[in-house]
């Protein structure tokens, strides 16, 4: 039967049927045999496990830990490791992940000798490319599912150290599936990449896999080992814009898939530290705002979230360009001069003052409230507040109420989780600094917020504060407002 197996034209049908009429268990068992014997039962196996079906039947038939054993043994021929690197790879595969890793019994097999075992293949000079291949397939199929229980795994065995130098590999593919481990291992331990990258040649690599257009998962690998780096690593950022790499982030906004886009907007954020101001001018001289505010419309959630955030610490910066003009000479020539800003009081363009205003940026923004997602209204909240300037609140508060923003903020008191009304409550308190948005919004400010301030003792008491701040703004108000009444009828 096992010769039959390997020897058939067999489709998924064929497969599901064989195991569904048990050869499976037979050809377990073969493995204790010769060597011919385990050769011949491979061979099966790995066919037969092509079907997730029967993948589910060799895990349940305890086969996992037999196979495992055979390809980590010092003593198993390569041939034998190459067909349970074969196996254990597609038990891994289509998302899949560990769920095939258990025992006859269904217990979960230990992760952190697996993933041990799977590095040390690709360390051991006895191993060719037909062992490492699959073996390191296996090891991504393993990890891009499970970040919660690889982290432990990965620091354990020193994972981001033996991936680092298959990046050297004479195999592209071994090169590509390398860098996508390498991003997925730097979630838990980026030490150590910053050091291997500073080492000739190697950053050049990195830019490669960053332009490498035919493999998508290439690309938003590389993006996304860059963007988890740590970004106090100055030299590391000068030196990738130096070689092309901040062009190359760019390229992949521009034209990258939503995925890779994501890990590039992350990455962007190494270039534009908010203290840096000709950071920050350079990439807008390079044209990033129209893709960031084209995000807040047509990206996906995370990429709304993440051009909204950039969006909001260029914007931080605008305060610190604007020039208020002074008034000068007649003002019958006032109407002829350039218009000022309506939120900074100033001349404003997006190149010279990063003007979120001036970038058609603020409808994008605005619709984030709408959604009534956490992640991008978080951002978006937090954006829009740098509107709102300490020293000319008016004009920010008036900007919010004329292009509809305040009943979208005041909703988020409805709806928003808690992190989220903490930080319209912070807006607010800017807003309402204002007695005309106070006469506008007063009323229904204040319904919402008695709803926070009188929520039970078991409640976040850091919100009940903030909302009881900002019904002080209005009682303020009203106070005044009814003192200037009774003033009046006296």
């Amino acid at each position: 039967m096992a010769k039959a197996i390997v020897n058939l034209e067999l489709n998924d049908s064929n497969l599901k049927l064989l195991g569904k009429e048990g050869v499976i268990p037979p050809l377990l068992e073969m493995l204790s045999g010769s060597v011919e014997s385990k050769d011949l039962s491979l061979s099966a196996l790995v066919k037969l496990a092509g079907s997730h079906v029967n993948k589910g039947i060799i895990a349940a038939s305890g086969g996992v830990p037999l196979i495992l054993d055979l390809m980590f043994s010092p003593r198993s021929r390569a041939f034998i490791v190459i067909k349970c690197s074969e196996i254990i790879e597609k038990l891994s595969s289509d998302g899949d992940g560990i769920d095939f890793f258990v025992d006859g019994e269904g217990k979960q097999l230990e992760l952190d000798s697996i993933i041990t075992n799977l590095l040390a293949l690709q360390q051991s000079s006895n191993s060719g490319h037909n062992i490492r291949k699959p073996a390191l397939r296996a090891l991504l199929g393993i990890c891009k599912f499970e970040s919660g229980l690889v982290k432990k795994a990965i620091l354990a065995a020193n994972g981001v150290s033996l991936i680092l130098p298959l990046l050297d590999d004479s195999d592209s593919e071994i090169r590509e599936t390398s860098i996508i481990l390498l991003f997925l291992f730097s979630q838990h331990e980026p030490e150590g990449v910053v050091e291997y990258l500073f080492r000739p040649r190697r950053l050049e690599a990195l830019i490669g896999f960053l332009e490498n257009e035919d493999n998508d998962n290439v690309q938003m690998a590389a993006a996304g080992l860059l963007a988890n780096l740590p970004k106090s690593e100055r030299e590391l950022t000068m030196k990738l814009i130096e070689l092309g790499g901040l062009d190359a982030i760019i390229s992949i906004l521009k034209s990258g898939k939503m995925e890779a886009k994501e890990n590039a907007l992350s990455a962007l954020f190494r270039f534009t530290d908010p203290t840096n101001i000709e950071s920050q001018r350079d990439l807008v001289k390079r044209g990033i705002y129209p893709l960031l505010v084209n995000f807040l419309n047509t990206g996906s959630v995370t990429a709304k979230a993440r051009a909204a955030a950039f969006i909001g610490d260029l914007s931080m910066s605008t305060p610190k360009l604007t020039v208020v003009p002074k008034p000068t000479g007649c003002w019958l020539f006032r109407s002829s001069r350039v218009p000022l800003c309506p939120a900074h009081g100033s001349v404003c363009t997006v190149n010279t003052t990063f003007c979120l205003l001036e970038a058609k940026a603020l409808t994008g923004l605005i619709k984030l409230l709408h959604g009534e997602v956490h992640a991008t209204a978080y951002e978006a909240i937090q954006t829009l507040s740098t509107l709102v300037l300490e020293d000319f609140p008016q004009g920010g508060a008036r900007v919010l109420h004329e292009s509809n923003a305040m009943r979208s903020i005041l909703d988020i008191l409805n709806w928003g989780t808690d992190s989220l009304k903490a930080e319209a409550l912070g807006l607010l308190e800017k807003v309402f600094v204002s007695k005309e948005m106070v006469e506008y919004y007063g009323t229904t400010a204040r319904s919402r917020l008695i709803g926070l301030t009188g929520m039970n003792i078991y409640g976040d008491g850091h919100l009940r504060r903030k909302a009881a701040k900002v019904l002080s703004l209005l009682e303020r108000y009203s106070k005044s407002s009814s003192s200037a009444i009774s003033g009046v009828l006296e």
